[in-house]
């Protein structure tokens, strides 16, 4: 091998760079193993073979020295992948790198392992760089504050660069997010955050926690700015694209933050809820006039979104012209779009094959990507989900003159954020259920319901109306029946505040888009007051802020009415 031969007669490899134990990336990683007793200071050569760009189940700083000669060029991301070779380092250790230098040969070195990236060159003066080319100076500075570049040298009989990077000294990820949680003020925060991501520049799990603290001081553009970053940094990954488009709809931005969406799902393998495909006898709406057309809102995921996102069918006909809305939903919520009236048909997913020819059909959270959409001047939508013309009131039991509050605790586990959205017990609520005056009643389903009906056993005042709900029309009319609804982020928060009844949600720390940031009221549902769990607090704080208001409540109600 011509580059061992080369190195055995250079001191620098000698002496200092290949030294200890080592790692081999690529390939033909065997090469160095056999060599390895060409260099006396070398202890043991570990040869990998396998990916590349994390290099799985090895641990940080575990190497003296990490040779990878021709694989850079074969990984999706060359600076990432570095950044990850460099974490392999002790501090003090070597990481040696051959490339292909694409102004000395004619076409990039083919790399020998089979990898779906395509080849790519790299030059250190080129200007402009070919399509897919590298600039190696550019990639070398990036890291610069964790590794000092010790030697960048044209290989002209091998059409290489060598770069050899010595690994400094420096704080790892947990030292330098700790120190920025520690903070005491932005600034202090801001100094260590910037710190940390120019040491990390392509660990997305270093911005992510960068951002939580973000999210921490209400530093909403600094995120913003960080999340753009990464996804130029990061292209081929899903994680900063999706913390991207949720932050910048969480700001506020709803036509900018779903048009992102929109363009990061495209592509993107990923599964919806909902198994029935969208039809392929008339096209996907991205926008196009609606005038005196015909459109079909596609189920996509959970029974909340698809009530959220009924609102749309009035304003795809008012405010885009759209002839005739149908509204393709899941089962338990037929009966209640039905005769809510809002969409021009409701059909369930179960019949979808059976779906009459439009203009047009669309996923629900593509629709605010096209239709124009002002969070502050949203057009008065609510109440949109309406109980059947003469239906018969509910009859609660209990002391029918009682403030009534229904409650739901939990939702469904399979839910991604629902370790933050759902109580740990309802015992949680025992200081508003002490308020004798009030009757609560259950409207839990699934888990929590036999705690639910273990406290319907217990307290007078605590009634498990959830086991006698099939449908959501079922808990639309024990709804109507209420005076207040007290929940966490599920379904029953969408249909009390789509019926327009005062609502009270417990709002988790790191929340659904939805309920946007800091703010106490929803855009979305007027009658909704969010109770928000603050950072680094706890839901019992939460709660004694409820109970300061139910006790408010409690009086209003027990007031005797005034004359005029």
């Amino acid at each position: 091998m011509a580059s061992t031969l080369r190195r055995i007669h250079d001191p620098g490899f000698m002496q200092h760079y290949f030294h200890g134990v080592g790692l081999d990336l690529g390939a033909d990683a065997t090469g160095l193993a056999r060599c390895s007793r060409e260099f006396p200071r070398v202890v043991r050569v570990v040869p990998w073979k396998g990916e590349l760009m994390a290099v799985p189940g090895v641990e940080h700083r575990s190497f003296d020295f990490v040779h990878a000669s021709h694989c850079l060029q074969t990984v999706v991301n060359p600076a990432k992948a570095l950044g990850r070779w460099l974490d392999l380092l002790k501090t003090g250790g070597y990481l040696v790198l051959t490339v292909p230098d694409q102004d000395l040969a004619d076409q990039t070195v083919q790399p020998a392992e089979t990898n779906d990236a395509p080849a790519r060159g790299f030059s250190v003066c080129k200007d402009p760089l070919p399509p897919g080319s590298v600039n190696l100076l550019e990639l070398v500075r990036a890291y610069g504050s964790i590794a000092a570049c010790e030697r960048i040298a044209v290989i002209r009989p091998e059409q290489a660069i060598e770069v050899v990077l010595r690994k400094r000294p420096a704080p790892t990820p947990a030292e330098m997010l700790g120190a920025a949680g520690r903070a005491r003020n932005v600034e202090d925060f801001l100094q260590i955050s910037q710190t940390t991501l120019r040491l990390f520049p392509y660990r997305f799990d270093v911005a992510h926690q960068v951002s939580v603290g973000m999210m921490r001081w209400n530093l909403f553009d600094e995120a913003e700015t960080l999340w753009a970053r990464m996804v130029t940094r990061l292209p081929e990954e899903w994680g900063p694209k999706l913390y991207q488009f949720l932050h910048v709809i969480s700001s506020g931005k709803i036509n900018e933050g779903f048009r992102l969406r929109a363009a990061a799902t495209d592509d993107w393998s990923w599964k919806r809820r909902t198994s029935a495909p969208p039809p392929e006898t008339f096209p996907r709406w991205t926008g196009q006039s609606l005038a005196g057309k015909t459109i079909a809102i596609w189920s996509e995921f959970g029974l909340g979104d698809e009530i959220f996102f009924l609102r749309f069918s009035r304003m795809l006909r008012k405010q885009a012209g759209a002839r005739s809305v149908t509204v393709v939903c899941q089962s338990p919520l037929v009966e209640l779009f039905e005769a809510s009236g809002e969409a021009d048909a409701v059909l369930d997913i179960r019949a979808s094959a059976a779906i009459p020819e439009h203009d047009y059909w669309v996923y629900p959270h593509d629709i605010p990507a096209w239709l124009p959409v002002e969070l502050d001047a949203l057009p008065a939508s609510v109440p949109y989900l309406r109980l059947p013309s003469g239906a018969p009131p509910v009859t609660l039991p209990g002391r029918p003159q009682a403030l009534k509050v229904g409650v739901a605790f939990k939702g469904a586990p399979t839910h991604e954020n629902d370790g933050a959205r759902s109580l740990r017990s309802l015992s949680m609520l025992d200081s508003l259920f002490a308020h004798e005056e009030v009757e609560f009643f259950s409207l839990q389903k699934g888990r929590g319901a036999d705690e639910a009906a273990d406290y319907a056993r217990k307290r007078s005042n605590f009634h498990d109306i959830g086991a006698t709900l099939e449908t959501m029309m079922d808990t639309a009319r024990v709804i109507a029946a209420l005076d207040l609804v007290l929940t966490v982020d599920t379904s029953v928060a969408h249909v009390a505040g789509a019926m327009g009844k005062p609502t009270w949600l417990l709002v988790p720390e790191f929340a659904d888009w939805r309920w946007h940031y800091v703010r106490e009221d929803s855009p979305w549902y007027p009658t909704m007051k969010l109770f928000r769990h603050p950072p680094n607090g706890s839901w019992a704080e939460v709660l004694t802020r409820v109970n300061g208001h139910l006790l408010e409540r409690v009086a209003a109600h027990a007031a005797p009415p005034t004359l005029e």
